[in-house]
């Protein structure tokens, strides 16, 4: 017994509070909207028992070819709440994003310290993209990826990324990855460029294991490039002054200064540290070009840096260990991550938008003729909430012609009126929040309110 509580050291309580926070903060990420339109996705194919592949869900791209390219992360979520409700799909999206930050600490070398500092600094820029969604099986693959190159495990690279291509188009940058850890270790070891041939064929032939085949390879990049196009908040630049963000612009800049003063050891790395630095190089411009990059990327920077930079102390004092109170800390802390969480989960806190459309809302909609007009951010409640409506918009994008997408934003923004797109898809309702500039011109131009509270209105013609 002595034994097993003196294992209970300092280091331990560090990595035990790291991933707690981890937890605590995944639990607790608000669902986003998305989600809502890929439990409903889920929930069809389910019903139907076929992947979907058109669009049945909006009255402006009705029957047009979409890429599902999440029909298996969706099937998922959909299995997950219908067998234990929101708390279960919450809790094993974060279970997914815990796992790919423990093989990020696991990628780390030295003292657990200084991957505490590390990791710990990044946490607050990579939380802002912990929402229950596929996104979260790309947080753990990312760092399989890299993990599997970097010990050599190469052939278990094509089940991962079978399983990544079904589950979010996050996959191609699986590929980003695997072409940098692959080539690195391809230049250190240049017999090894063979296998590491094999292996990226093998990954290619996976990725086309999917509903969209060949196609696949086409439809993937026409759909970020769609994205592009339009405004979204997870596709601009981090700002610099955004103080969320500060932390990956020290890692960044860390990161960049040690590769510099590692430069002349870099001749020969070590292949493992190696692999880690070159997938994190590799991220970083992405990472300056689109603020959902910069999770990823910090999941492979935090450890490299733990080779690139070491901290050493003054002194070299002996720790006074201390396992008695290292484990009450870790018992009083878990136990606070799952009190926190289970409260959270039975009062249903409104930071975990479980419940977005009130009812008052769902009511009135029911006494509004199609056709329904609401904003690109809320189409994917509707898609759940108000599942006998065809929406206008959602978060899918990709059926959607970008014209029509653009056209709806500058609505939005106050810079085109609504006329003439109500005319051309006769629409008669519609659902908005309170702040809309569309909303303000429907009550001007003399539409019924259904219903209004502080946040949402429902306006009919």
């Amino acid at each position: 017994m002595f034994t097993r509580v003196s294992s209970y050291t300092f280091d331990r309580l560090l990595a035990t509070l790291v991933f707690l926070a981890i937890a605590l903060g995944c639990g607790l990420t608000p669902m986003q909207t998305d989600t809502w339109w890929q439990l409903r996705a889920g929930r069809d194919m389910w019903h139907s028992r076929s992947v979907m592949l058109t669009d049945v869900y909006s009255h402006t791209a009705y029957g047009s070819f979409w890429p599902n390219h999440e029909w298996l992360a969706e099937a998922v979520f959909y299995a997950l709440v219908r067998v234990g409700g929101l708390p279960m799909l919450t809790l094993f999206a974060a279970g997914l994003i815990l796992g790919g930050w423990l093989i990020s600490w696991n990628l780390a070398k030295g003292p657990v310290r200084e991957r505490f500092m590390w990791v710990g600094l990044a946490l607050l820029p990579s939380s802002l993209w912990w929402e229950p969604r596929p996104h979260a099986f790309s947080l753990l693959f990312i760092t399989t990826t890299v993990a599997l190159i970097a010990r050599r495990r190469l052939w278990w690279l094509p089940l991962v990324f079978v399983v990544w291509a079904n589950c979010h188009g996050g996959v191609l940058l699986g590929f980003v990855l695997l072409g940098a850890g692959l080539g690195v270790q391809t230049v250190l070891a240049p017999g090894t460029w063979r296998q590491a041939a094999l292996v990226f064929l093998a990954c290619m032939v996976a990725a086309t294991a999917t509903p969209l085949g060949l196609s696949f390879w086409s439809e993937i990049p026409k759909s970020l490039a769609r994205i592009r196009l339009y405004p979204l908040d997870e596709w601009r630049p981090p700002r610099l002054m955004d103080v969320r963000v500060l932390p990956f612009w020290i890692i960044a800049g860390a990161f960049c200064y040690g590769l510099v003063r590692n430069r002349h050891r870099l001749r020969r790395p070590a292949p493992d540290e190696a692999t880690v630095y070159a997938c994190a190089l590799v991220l970083l411009p992405m990472a300056l070009s689109a603020i959902r990059n910069v999770g990823p990327f910090l999941m492979l920077a935090a450890p490299a840096l733990t080779s690139l930079i070491r901290i050493r102390p003054q002194s070299e004092r002996v720790q006074i260990e201390r396992p008695l109170l290292n484990v009450a800390v870790m018992t009083t802390a878990a136990l606070a991550v799952v009190v926190t969480l289970a409260s959270a989960y039975v009062n249903r806190i409104p930071r975990l938008r479980w419940a977005p459309v009130p009812p008052g809302a769902l009511a009135a909609l029911g006494q509004c003729p199609d056709n329904l007009y609401n904003r690109y951010d809320e189409g994917g409640y509707l898609l759940w909430f108000a599942p006998d409506r065809k929406v206008f918009m959602d978060g899918r994008q990709d059926p959607f012609p970008p014209e029509l997408v653009l056209e709806h934003i500058r609505m939005e923004t106050g810079g085109a009126d609504f006329h003439e797109v109500f005319s051309r898809h006769d629409i008669h309702c519609a659902y908005l929040p309170t702040e809309s500039p569309t909303a303000a011109r429907l009550a001007t131009a003399g539409w019924t309110t259904l219903y209004r509270d502080a946040g949402w209105v429902v306006l009919r013609n």
